[in-house]
């Protein structure tokens, strides 16, 4: 297996599945019968944290093994991870193929790596441009595929002759295209179909996991450019790109995209430029905001959504709520201390019964030793400490099924579910020492 050239080709489905196949079926029947090199597909499932998925683990292998088989020298193989963004995907994939084939898979110099959106459309024809470039340039460590949009025009943001900064802000992906028909130099080449040399690929660590969505690409491109790596766009080498493929909402989508973008200025750019950034994206993010969330048709589609998942989860028994529940109960102490912190609610509300029935109004709310008497109130006013210690249980509840439902402060979960207990007792001894006091 170690003397014929290899290209592992990577894909990440984001609720893109139909896509992908249709673009391993293009792509397959437009291989010839036996082509002079070997071809690995990852295509890998990206489960987001927002959703359950539609179905079990065994259940997606099943089908997709079912409908893509290994063909003409095309080999399949489908993994299923949570979602790390595209970058930490992409390296997670990489990972899981090399370990799944072991030590039987050998690499050589002239093996590449192929990073492929899920919405394109690839061609042998403008593939095998590509390979033999990079065979015939042993220098280029990345190398760029034209995207073509449905028009057949081409994407002036999916390369670019000069790295971003703040004077490009105006033009998509901050790029300043190329005019030549030839292969050129470039600074950076889109991720949507990149062709990186394997030994490139172990110098630079793959990508970088800290960019969870967009300009990864452009990172690893300068990191490359940074050890004497050339970064060649090949307008010849043509890949059709749909765009929007992917289900994620668009100011979700542009929400990770700014935070992208303030991650590599300030790596790459000074610290004036990236405040600068930072400050003219503020009416960007605002707009975005309106556009995706203050419009009826949103608000509508959620609506319709949420009935039927509603109404489909009840049809089940709600499995998905009761998997939920129990998952959130099973962090370690968090079922005891919120036991505990019901326990001392219902006992402030006893507290407050026990005094509106035994003690006699006014009742003396604040005692100072020096200044005399705040304060008279009626009993009544007793349940304004149960209200209080309800409410604060309530918002230390919902907090935590925030944390716990964010992946990325998943250990502090524990943290409100403390704090709501410690805020219970507090309130408790508050209120016994005033019905000692008036007792």
């Amino acid at each position: 297996m170690s003397g014929k050239q290899k290209l592992v080709i990577i894909v990440i489905n984001y609720g893109t599945i139909d896509l992908i196949k249709e673009l391993v079926k293009n792509f397959l029947s437009s291989l010839p019968r036996f082509p002079k090199i070997r071809i690995d597909w990852v295509i890998t499932d990206a489960i987001r944290d927002d959703r359950e998925t539609d179905m079990g683990d065994e259940e997606w292998y099943r089908m997709m093994r079912d409908e893509i088989k290994n063909k003409k020298g095309n080999f399949f193989h489908f993994f299923r991870i949570q979602n790390r963004g595209f970058a930490g995907n992409v390296n997670a994939s990489f990972i899981l193929f090399k370990k799944k084939l072991g030590s039987d898979y050998q690499n050589n110099d002239s093996d590449l790596i192929l990073l492929l959106n899920p919405d394109t459309s690839l061609y042998w024809v403008n593939l095998e441009k590509a390979v033999m470039f990079m065979k015939k340039n042993p220098k280029t460590a990345i190398a760029g595929m034209a995207l073509i949009n449905p028009k057949g025009q081409l994407e002036k943001w999916g390369h670019s002759l000069k790295y971003p900064t703040i004077k490009y802000i105006g033009r998509k992906r901050f790029s300043e295209p190329t005019l030549s028909d030839q292969p050129t130099t470039v600074a950076w080449v889109s991720g949507g179909a990149m062709l990186i040399h394997y030994n490139w690929w172990l110098k630079l660590k793959g990508l970088d996991p800290a960019f969870f969505f967009y300009f990864e690409d452009v990172d690893i491109c300068h990191r490359a450019s940074d050890k004497n790596g050339e970064i060649i766009f090949l307008p010849q080498a043509v890949v059709g790109h749909r765009r929007g493929g992917s289900d994620i909402s668009i100011f979700r989508r542009k929400r990770l995209y700014y935070a992208s973008e303030a991650r590599y200025f300030h790596i790459y750019r000074s610290p004036s430029e990236y405040l600068l950034l930072r400050l003219v994206r503020i009416p960007f993010k605002l707009f975005y905001f309106a556009r995706c969330y203050l419009v009826p048709s949103f608000w509508i589609t959620l609506f319709k959504s949420s009935k039927e998942s509603v109404s489909q989860e009840r049809s089940e028994g709600f499995p998905t709520f009761k998997a939920f529940v129990k998952s959130f109960l099973s962090v370690p102490q968090m079922k005891g201390i919120w036991i505990a912190a019901i326990a001392v609610n219902l006992f402030i509300l006893g507290e407050a019964v026990w005094g509106r029935l035994y003690l006699s109004s006014p009742l003396i709310l604040h005692y100072n030793a020096y200044l005399g008497i705040d304060y008279y109130g009626d009993t009544k006013s007793l349940f304004i400490f149960a209200l209080l210690a309800f409410l604060l249980s309530l918002f230390n509840f919902c907090l935590g099924i925030v944390l716990y439902i964010s992946k990325r402060y998943f250990p502090f979960v524990i943290i409100p579910a403390g704090a709501s207990l410690a805020f219970q007792l507090t309130i408790s001894v508050a209120l016994l020492n005033l019905l000692v006091v008036n007792s």
